[in-house]
């Protein structure tokens, strides 16, 4: 190893890093993504050849020296809005007023904020070591990157979260009375998946429904509202607030008239505006996928040293439902209270609170990789148009 003086970065001799770049790329020959800390888990793989693990740290100073010596480059997806900050801001502003009304006439002490997000079998980082020049970057998949599920969570202005409502994919039957005994008894799934999607339900506190899409409808709102606010013991004359982006599921006949039935006012989040006018947006619902992020690339790592003295071509496997409920709601279960009350403060909603700062992402900070794109997907391929090269000279 190359020791520098105080300040400087320790950096690996060239007869080590020739190895690890060589990995790199038969790693990136495979389609497997590289991010740097995938570069981590290899140095700790070369602990079996005697490099001891806190000698080197793999540092962002040292990475970007070995992009610099190996001439791999960060790739990215980029996505870009119509609307500016400041047309955010002003609608932020009537809309926060609005919600103060709201609150004042109906004497409310507590709001509630509801957001549904997709989630992936598949996390794939949104940035990928690979040959600088090339323009078509592949990503392996295990054949489950357009499966995914639908979660929806709800906390309240108190920096209260409560239990998730997760929608899997199901199929469904082609007898119209048994569709129908699934919807009303288990949750949309037949018999024989139900038994083992109920105790999933007990075991990781959440509610589990299913269907062919895997996403939210008007009777999955219904079973909301119920579950949430049935139980209220000041139901009969306590209004509350929630909060809802504009979705067509979130305010169906049936879905309005159930929350007039429980007290609950619904006040739907301008649209277009999601990302500066609800707290899931501003503040959750990034934490929440990165953790997601995270469980996915250890499991890739977990695969790529099961798979390392082996021959054959390395293949993802994409989660079990067991565990992807398990990622899912150890997620939101460890968001902080700081960044639920954050999400309703810097959207100026409930009692004033301050601003704090949100705990650094490890694996998703703005260095390592870019801002999430919609919905966390990555396709199989990047369109060249959507490429984006990322180097050091630009940082």
């Amino acid at each position: 190893m190359c020791a520098r003086s105080p300040g400087m970065a320790t950096t690996l001799p060239k007869t080590s890093e020739e190895p690890l770049a060589k990995w790199v790329r038969s790693m990136r020959t495979d389609s497997v993504p590289v991010t740097p800390r995938m570069i981590v888990m290899a140095l700790e793989m070369a602990i079996d050849a005697g490099i001891e693990e806190r000698a080197f740290t793999a540092s962002w100073s040292w990475f970007q020296g070995f992009k610099r010596r190996f001439k791999p480059t960060l790739r990215a997806r980029t996505r870009i809005g119509q609307d500016t900050q400041g047309d955010g801001d002003k609608v932020l502003a009537t809309f926060a007023a609005r919600v103060a009304q709201v609150v004042r006439d109906n004497n409310i002490d507590v709001v509630y904020n509801a957001d549904q997000t997709a989630v992936n079998y598949e996390y794939l980082p949104t940035k990928t070591l690979n040959a600088k020049g090339e323009h078509t970057i592949w990503v392996k998949c295990s054949g489950k990157t357009k499966d995914r599920a639908t979660a929806m969570v709800m906390a309240d202005s108190t920096g209260k979260k409560y239990p998730l409502f997760v929608v899997m994919k199901t199929k469904a039957s082609k007898v119209k009375a048994v569709v129908q005994e699934n919807l009303t008894q288990r949750h949309g799934f037949d018999k024989t998946v139900w038994k083992e999607v109920e105790p999933l339900q007990e075991k990781f506190g959440c509610r589990i429904y299913g269907n062919p899409t895997a996403w939210w409808n008007s009777g999955i709102s219904v079973d909301f509202l119920r579950f949430h606010f049935a139980a209220r013991p000041d139901r009969q004359d306590k209004k509350v607030l929630l909060l809802w982006d504009d979705f067509s599921a979130h305010f169906t006949e049936e879905v309005t008239a159930c929350a007039a039935e429980l007290n609950v006012l619904l006040e739907k989040i301008p649209p277009r505006f999601t990302w500066a006018c609800q707290p899931a947006d501003v503040a959750w619902i990034r934490p929440m996928k990165a953790h997601l992020r995270q469980m996915w690339i250890d499991s890739i790592r977990r695969q790529v040293l099961r798979h390392k003295s082996q021959t054959e071509t390395f293949q993802l496997q994409a989660p079990k439902r067991p565990t992807l409920l398990r990622w899912i709601t150890g997620a939101w279960s460890g968001l902080a209270d700081s960044i639920i009350l954050n999400g309703f403060a810097k959207c100026k909603i409930g009692a004033e609170v301050e601003v704090v700062s949100e705990p650094s992402e490890e694996v998703m900070s703005s260095d390592m990789l870019s801002d999430l794109v919609a919905r966390c997907a990555i396709e199989d391929t990047i369109d060249p148009l959507d490429d984006l090269d990322i180097n050091s000279d630009d940082e």
